[in-house]
């Protein structure tokens, strides 16, 4: 896969992260390396929160007028792997497309 201004791996995938994955130290916790995405935007989408019990995380839900500001990370099989474990029950994985017409993956409840 070949996309502007992030290098290619052999079985990567594309993520669109918007809230903690952002973080280099969660990223240096979760993936094992620190990664500096490319901006993009999600159409169709308002950041919300998701609350399980006393903890709050960050979320989107679906709302035509709004959009989402975040970044692609080019990630390998094994790091997405490591994600959806850091991601747990509470989100799924889900494949959109974004503003610049890019594929990827993103997590959201």
């Amino acid at each position: 896969m070949n996309f502007p201004g992030l290098p290619t791996m052999p079985d990567t995938h594309l993520l669109f992260a918007y809230g903690s994955l952002l973080n280099p130290l969660v990223q240096r916790s979760v993936i094992g390396r620190e990664i500096k995405g490319t901006p993009d935007r999600l159409f169709g989408f308002k950041k919300t929160t998701l609350r399980d019990g006393d903890e709050q995380y960050p979320n989107l839900s679906q709302d035509p007028q709004a959009n989402v500001e975040g970044q692609v990370l080019e990630i390998s099989d094994a790091e997405l792997g490591r994600i959806d474990l850091y991601e747990g029950d509470l989100y799924v994985r889900r494949r959109v497309t974004l503003a610049s017409g890019t594929q990827t993956w993103v997590y959201f409840s």
